[in-house]
């Protein structure tokens, strides 16, 4: 019994968690839709609507396949798909990964034109919250 309890925890969908997408707390940028975003995410744009250049950080935590299901309806093993592709055409390279929310929040403070994601929690002053994705 314990076992078949076990084999269906492991095999149910995990949760989803919501997604903040931030930016540095001087962007002048007011908003942006999950549209945007994604063609941000995606190499598809490389300026914020106002002309700015974009730094798009992601993150090598679970978090990142949250963010991309959540943001495209793909699952991760598409995106990096995606980004192989254009990574050996020489279109374009993916966004630069950090290991976790800290070093994202980090980067995202010191760079103006940064735009990233992190979990809800970790959201303060030093940065502006952007957009809230729920799955």
């Amino acid at each position: 019994m314990r076992r078949l309890l076990a084999l269906l925890l492991m095999l149910a969908p995990a949760a989803q968690a919501d997604v903040a997408v931030v930016v540095h707390a001087k962007n002048a940028v007011a908003a942006l839709s999950p549209k945007e975003v994604q063609d941000i995410f995606l190499g598809r744009k490389r300026t914020f609507p106002d002309g700015r250049f974009a730094l798009p950080v992601d993150q090598s935590s679970p978090l990142r396949a949250e963010f991309y299901q959540i943001l495209t309806a793909r699952p991760l093993e598409q995106i990096n798909a995606y980004w192989a592709r254009l990574l050996f055409s020489g279109q374009a390279s993916p966004p630069r990964q950090l290991p976790d929310d800290a070093a994202v929040l980090k980067m995202v403070r010191e760079n103006e034109g940064a735009i990233a994601y992190v979990d809800p929690k970790h959201v303060d002053h030093s940065v502006r919250l952007l957009l809230l994705l729920k799955p």
